[in-house]
């Protein structure tokens, strides 16, 4: 795994740095709404100092204001959005609780869920009612002036206001925003079974059809760490200026959130991103990166089946609606995991052409590829049935005859040879 994202995760469980408040910034997001929110409060949560400058009277105004029913997205709600939901009822976030939730989503909760979760972040800092003065370069960072005076430097920028004025006052007009990742014209055609789908960070639903946005179609060109969300132009194509809008900023906000913390912990720019890093981080935030509907967030394969769904592996099957099931219980075939397989690793090629008359994989041929490729011993099938339902959580018998289901294979491909750490490019290609 990449040592900068080791020590990335490390700094997440020091509790003990000190307090954020007598350290300058590293964050600053301006703006309203549920792209802002999710965006500041992930950079917290990546434990970055954060300023969240609100440059109105509500923090999120289309949750806040009046009672909203949302219908779309179901079974895809993740991350930050499905932990404000879950925190409106102060439960743990599901998927069945998401959707009951959005039925009639009462603004005092939400005022009072965001105030509790908000409450928790000593690294974040809210300045409501704040508008601009100034903004610019200043070397590698950004040099922030408020109207009453009050100045931030810190490194990295979003933009999440409605009118992107911030963006404007800095880099001009909002024509001039290039993503690094230009997204096809019929990417929300067909389905995500590899290139830019291993890079995504965002799910969402288009007229029923379930995506991921891939994280070069969210970040920018350059060197410059000014990031928006509402003016990214993926994101303005899929926007319905309704409430069915407000998943998706959440996903978008905190994807952006948390590049934006990546930029400023490592001291670097957009263009030098590492997409499975950023991933990573979002996993441990309970987003989604594929979207996967028959997978639950309260599952305990949704991890690794998010990771293995990500290397363009395992990715199921489409119904009549355009949504994506991953079909955990479904045998596996050779012909489906193989292409990707010997494309993540050089010693896969020689198993697969040893083992050429297997068709269905069983138990034991899976043990057989994961003690070549991940070089593990013969104590590999003790450990297996030893943790079958203890640690795994896997129904039915140990047998090791039997064909391996699409859910025991990427639990145990992620648990054993690590698939997800061999980095992809920002074109979603496999680089080992």
């Amino acid at each position: 795994m990449d040592k900068r994202y080791v020590l990335f995760c490390l700094l997440l469980t020091i509790p003990f740095l000190g307090s954020a408040q007598r350290k300058r910034p590293q964050v600053l997001v301006y703006g309203y709404g549920a792209d802002a929110y999710a965006a500041a409060l992930q950079s917290a949560m990546s434990n970055l100092n954060t300023v969240w400058v609100v440059n109105g009277d509500r923090m999120m105004p289309e949750l806040t204001s009046e009672s909203v029913s949302i219908a779309n997205n179901s079974h895809l709600d993740a991350g930050i959005w499905a932990n404000l939901l879950a925190g409106i009822r102060k439960e743990k976030p599901t998927d069945s609780l998401s959707i009951a939730v959005k039925r009639r989503i009462n603004p005092r909760l939400v005022q009072d869920a965001v105030d509790s979760i908000l409450g928790k972040f000593n690294n974040l800092t809210v300045i409501q009612g704040g508008t601009l003065r100034s903004v610019k370069r200043s070397g590698k960072n950004w040099r922030v002036e408020l109207s009453d005076r009050s100045r931030f430097k810190v490194h990295a920028v979003v933009d999440a206001s409605v009118d992107g004025q911030l963006y404007q006052m800095a880099r001009g007009t909002l024509d001039s925003f290039n993503v690094r990742t230009e997204i096809p014209a019929d990417y929300f055609q067909s389905l995500p079974y590899d290139g830019l789908a291993r890079t995504g960070v965002a799910v969402g639903e288009d007229d029923g059809r379930s995506y991921t946005l891939p994280l070069g179609a969210l970040i920018p060109t350059g060197d410059y760490n000014l990031f928006l969300t509402r003016y990214i132009p993926t994101v303005q194509q899929l926007s319905t200026g309704t409430e069915a809008d407000i998943p998706l900023m959440m996903h978008v906000g905190q994807a952006i959130g948390a590049v934006a913390a990546y930029t400023a912990f490592f001291k670097t720019t957009p263009d030098k991103v590492d997409v499975r890093n950023v991933q990573g981080e979002l996993l441990q935030y309970d987003a989604r990166l594929i979207p996967f509907v028959d997978v639950a967030l309260e599952s305990s394969h949704f991890d690794a089946v998010q990771r293995i769904g990500a290397t363009g592996m395992l990715l199921g099957r489409e119904d009549g609606r355009g949504r994506l099931h991953f079909d955990a219980e479904a045998p596996v075939t050779t012909a489906e995991v193989k292409p990707v397989l010997n494309a993540l690793f050089s010693r896969s090629q020689i198993w697969f052409i040893n083992h050429a008359d297997v068709d269905t994989i069983t138990m034991a041929d899976l043990f057989s590829y994961i003690k070549f490729v991940g070089q593990r011993g013969d104590e590999l099938e003790g450990q297996v049935q030893k943790n079958w339902k203890r640690r795994y959580h896997f129904e039915g018998e140990y047998d090791e005859q039997q064909p391996v289901t699409r859910v025991r294979m990427a639990v145990l491909l992620d648990a054993y040879c690590n698939p997800f750490d061999v980095k992809v490019g920002m074109d979603g290609g496999i680089q080992r």
